[in-house]
Order: C-alpha cells, then structure tokens, then sequence
C-alpha cells in the first residue's frame, strides 16, 4: 500500500506540471532507454546498405535474395524517400527514429488522456508503453531495415488528429512505411466504429472518420497496383506464410504475450465488456482483427516485431473501458497490467524458438 502510495504521488508530481505530456515522452525515453538500451556496439554498418539502395532506386525492386529483409524494402518507401531528399547517413535515421520515438510517447499519452480524462491514467498506460516493444523499437533497433517506429507514430498520428484528410494521409504514410501498418489501421477502423453509439449498423460504418479510412486503403491500393503496373514493383513473399506459422508454433505463446504484455489484460477485459453490453457487432470485428493481426505476425519469423501492431487495440480498449466500466475496477486492472509490463524483462521473440533480451543500461555498461 505504502509502494502504492508513494507511486501515485510520484505520478501527480508530474501530471500536475503545465506541460505534463512532453515531461511525460521525455521521462518515458528515459525509463525505455535505461530498462532496454540500445547495443550500439553490434551495429553493422552494412546491415543498412539496403536502405541507401532503396533511396538511390526509390521504383525499383530489391536485387537482394528473397525472403530476406532487404528484399521486403520494395514498398516501403516512405524511410528510403526522407533519407533520398534529406540525405541522412545511418546517425541521421537513427536520430529521425529517435524523434518519432519520443513523439509516440507523447501521442500514446495524449490519446490515452482524450479518451480516459484522466491524467493519471494516461500516465500508466505511457508507463506501460515504455515498458513494452511498441516503446522501445524506435530506440533498440539497429538493423537499416526496421521503420517499426516510424509506422506506429503515422498510427498514433491517424488516431490523435481531428482533421478527416489528415487521418487518411497518416494511414496511407503508415502503410508505405510497413505494410503491416495497413492490417493495424483495422484497429483505427473499430475504434471509430466503437466510438459511434449509433443504434444503426450502417451509419456505425459510415462515420466521416470511418470513409476517410477507406479513402486511405483504395489510395494506398490504387498506388500499389500503379507501381507494379507501370514500374514492375513486385512485393517479396518468401518466408512469410502457413509453414512458417507452423514451423515456430512453439513460440506462438511468448510470442503474443510479447505483443502488449500486461496490456493484454485491458483489451481482454473490454472484449468481456463489450460482450457484456451486447455489442456483438463491435466485439466480432475487434477480436477478428486482432486475430487477423495476429496470426500475421505469427507467420514471419519476426514475431515480436510483426505483432506489436496490435498497440492500436489497447486504444480501442481504452475506449470501451471508459464508456462501459467502473473506474475502481479499472484502477485496479491499470496497476495490475503495469506490474507485468515492468517484471517482464525486454524480449524479442522470433523464429522457431529464438528469444533475444534487450539488456539494461547497468549491464549495458558491464558488457
């Protein structure tokens, strides 16, 4: 009790600041930098090669061997297009990453705090965050071809902005970045759905927020099928797949723990709810989703990094929580999901059994 005390006080101490959100991102990169840092010493300088090709040869496909990563850069275009016109070396993407790192806190926080009214809350759910891959991929990740970080703050922007034209921008960026940020942007979609209290199926579906989405997905296929129209862009499939997926179901467990982590118990519990106020038609599209999104990541041999799109769930749970729960109820699962988060030590899983541990500044120092 004491402990909790104690950390509540620490919360408010900081949420009481006049701009509470940007000491919150700052205080969060501090706290994901020091329980995961980077090993700047394995960085491999031709790991990043790759993406300097795609920067010279934007409409070009990849001339590495298929199933690697390099070879999935070919429409992921957005990264290589800013370092093509702002020629950036490896120290200036990784700032760049670094910037969107800090700013998805700050959105994570924001969000949360637009939906729950409660500046505490936030706070917890930004802890979580940082306590957990979503918050770490724009720091501790080396190779030249992760823009996990980037994809997931053009979501986080979707979510947070209120202007129509610039979610569907924010959608269409993602997906150029990471295709799997198209499959997550289903989740901004049941967001607005959830949202909508409609009595009406139709007009749930319907919603200024909802056509601009859609807008977003026949821009984005529109563009794709030009691009291998007309430039001969084709998309490397290798190594992604049912035999993969059955290949490493040994570490599908961890695997989707690694997802969200203590986080899963709030998308759980809203699931119930939902379930509870009879919103069958909200509740079937959010767990087909996250299923879908899921087994996807599931069946690359990136696990980890594959199904941390479903960060975007935890909004939607967000969501439902405030309109339908108690708030003691939810205090309770809030604490409960930030003690997992914080015990759980930073892995990755991938592969059939593979699990890689991001290790803490003080050992970071030792080794």
């Amino acid at each position: 009790m004491q402990v909790h005390t104690i950390a509540n006080r620490w919360i408010e101490g900081i949420t009481s600041q006049k701009n509470w959100i940007w000491v919150s991102a700052l205080l969060l990169t501090a706290l994901a930098f020091f329980f995961a840092f980077p090993s700047y010493g394995s960085l491999d300088a031709t790991e990043w090669q790759p993406l300097f090709d795609k920067a010279d040869h934007l409409f070009a496909n990849s001339n590495y061997h298929e199933g690697t990563h390099a070879a999935k850069l070919t429409f992921r275009m957005v990264l290589p297009a800013i370092v093509h016109f702002l020629h950036l070396s490896i120290t200036g993407v990784l700032i760049l990453l670094g910037i969107a790192g800090i700013l998805n806190f700050y959105l994570v926080v924001r969000i949360a705090n637009n939906i729950l009214h409660d500046k505490r809350e936030a706070f917890i759910i930004g802890l979580c965050t940082a306590f957990i891959y979503t918050g770490r991929c724009s720091f501790t990740e080396l190779r030249g071809t992760m823009f996990d970080g980037l994809a997931m703050f053009f979501l986080l922007c979707a979510l947070n902005t209120r202007i129509n034209l610039l979610l569907s921008l924010f959608i269409f960026f993602a997906a150029w970045t990471d295709e799997r940020a198209l499959v997550a942007s289903l989740l901004l979609w049941v967001f607005y759905v959830v949202k909508n209290d409609h009595k009406r199926m139709g007009l749930r579906l319907f919603t200024s927020q909802a056509l601009w989405i859609y807008v977003a997905w026949i821009a984005y296929a529109a563009c794709r099928y030009f691009l291998s129209y007309y430039y001969g862009m084709y998309p490397d499939n290798k190594g992604v797949g049912l035999s993969v997926l059955l290949n490493q179901i040994n570490n599908i467990p961890l695997g989707v723990w690694s997802a969200l982590e203590g986080l899963w118990i709030l998308v759980l519990w809203s699931m119930i709810l939902l379930y509870r106020d009879k919103r069958y038609f909200e509740l079937l599209k959010y767990v087909g989703v996250c299923a879908l999104i899921l087994v996807i990541g599931l069946s690359v041999v990136d696990i980890t990094r594959s199904v941390m799109y479903i960060f975007p769930a935890v909004f939607v749970a967000l969501l439902t929580i405030h309109k339908y729960a108690d708030k003691t109820t939810f205090n309770r699962l809030l604490w409960i999901a930030l003690i997992l988060c914080f015990v759980y030590p930073a892995y990755y899983t991938g592969g059939k059994s593979s699990n890689w541990w991001t290790y803490p500044l003080p050992l970071q120092m030792l080794r």
